[in-house]
């Protein structure tokens, strides 16, 4: 399949708590006002796109499309407690569910940090699987890997972080609800993770091990590595993720594998090439009993492309337009 994509995005417009334009309501006059963080992404997309089939005729589509609507809400409540909130602007496919108000919510948690090293979190959040394409914000990136753009990413559950006094080094520790499992359910079905963030200048690292029950008793191990090096205007980031489930299985034969790397030149321009390959030749083609159910058996895909990125408003990344071209295909000989 071949595809080209040319895309416009719309404006970020936020109110950071240093502009004392927004302040949370106190109860005791003589204590500081408390300040929160308002923000607001959307991006508005022209596309066209090309598919050609041996099978089929080639196809031509365009349209305009708005892909991302999205209001961000952070503040504190205390010194040790803060609370974060997205809200994605789509329709709940269960408008008449009491869990359905928060199927348009990206994260709504609030956290607790007792000392300068420990913080808890509770509510809805996202699953920290690893890779640097997974931690960007969705509206940030152009071509997602078959695995980053099925995966459910927002989950309940409860997170704990550890934060080396040095600051380079968090490690997390967390239990949610696992991304398969119906949320209209009372059923037990959970993930298990664990992260390591570290920055070392050149070097940082997004390392995580994963267990994910995909049916009631039974696990899928995700291992992700993810690795971001940083010279000066130039960044390189190399994600590799590892699945396996057991059961006659095969280790290293169901992955993915992201590669970015990206130029910035007078931080008004942004130039990147990024490629992937999703592959699963764990199980046979046609397996009843599926194991990895994003990237079935068989599946073998690959993805590349080029883009841009330019911020007309200098020293300020709030408005951009971007463009990018992108193809890929299926099931490699």
């Amino acid at each position: 399949m071949a595809r080209l994509e040319a895309q416009i995005s719309a404006l970020e417009a936020k109110t950071e708590a240093t502009d004392s334009v927004i302040t949370a309501e106190v109860v005791e006059p003589k204590k500081k006002l408390q300040p929160i963080s308002v923000k607001f992404d959307a991006r508005f997309d022209w596309q066209s796109s090309f598919t050609h089939n041996a099978d089929a005729k080639p196809g031509y589509a365009s349209n305009f499309n708005g892909r991302y609507l999205m209001f961000m809400l952070d503040g504190n409540i205390s010194p040790k407690f803060s609370y974060s909130l997205r809200y994605r602007m789509i329709h709940p496919s269960h408008e008449n569910s009491w869990r359905g108000v928060f199927n348009a919510t990206d994260w709504a948690n609030l956290t607790y940090r007792p000392t300068k090293n420990w913080e808890i979190t509770a509510g809805k959040m996202l699953v920290f699987y690893g890779s640097y394409e997974f931690d960007y914000n969705p509206l940030d990136v152009y071509m997602w890997s078959g695995w980053g753009g099925r995966v459910g990413c927002f989950q309940f559950g409860v997170l704990g972080k550890y934060i080396t006094n040095d600051g380079r080094n968090n490690i997390l520790f967390q239990i949610n609800n696992s991304p398969f499992a119906d949320p209209l359910s009372l059923g037990a079905m959970y993930s298990y993770s664990v992260q390591w963030n570290g920055k070392f200048g050149v070097f940082n690292a997004l390392y995580s091990d994963n267990l994910i029950e995909y049916q009631p008793g039974r696990f899928i191990n995700y291992i992700s590595l993810g690795n971001q090096f940083n010279f000066g205007p130039v960044k390189f980031e190399l994600d590799y993720m590892n699945r396996y489930g057991g059961r006659g299985t095969h280790f290293l034969k169901d992955f993915s594998l992201i590669g970015k790397l990206n130029y910035n030149c007078m931080n008004r321009l942004n130039v990147f090439v990024k490629g992937g390959l999703d592959y699963n030749m764990a199980q046979e083609e046609g397996e009843t009993d599926v194991i990895d159910m994003l990237i079935l058996p068989g599946e073998r895909n690959v993805y590349y492309g080029a883009g841009l990125e330019f911020f007309p408003i200098k020293n300020s990344k709030n408005v951009r337009i971007h463009a990018f071209w992108q193809s890929g295909s299926n099931n490699l000989d």
